[in-house]
């Protein structure tokens, strides 16, 4: 079975690095559905770094910041298949 792990990048577009790294812990079905919610995580990621101290507009503006992603696939082991156990016939007890 397949999964897909979102991983999110704070990025300098200055010197092309990114620093720092996070993974909010969401896991999807699909590429899709993990490319879909990433987009959502980093517009309002992006939008809410104004309220931090580290990441003020003038950072943001000075050093190019971005906030990227990616979707890693995950190869998740498939469960085993309950096993059903069927009791031998008993024998026969002659008297």
């Amino acid at each position: 079975m397949t999964k897909f792990m979102l991983v999110m990048y704070m990025c300098s577009m200055i010197s092309g690095e990114c620093p720092d790294n996070h993974i909010p812990g969401f896991t999807f079905k699909s590429h899709t559905e993990c490319v879909e919610f990433g987009y959502r995580v980093a517009h309002g990621t992006f939008k809410s770094l104004e309220d931090t101290q580290e990441f003020d507009r003038e950072y943001v503006e000075t050093n190019k910041i971005v906030v990227k992603f990616e979707c890693q696939e995950l190869q998740v082991p498939k469960e085993p298949k309950e096993k059903i156990t069927i009791p031998l016939k008993k024998p026969k007890v002659s008297t």
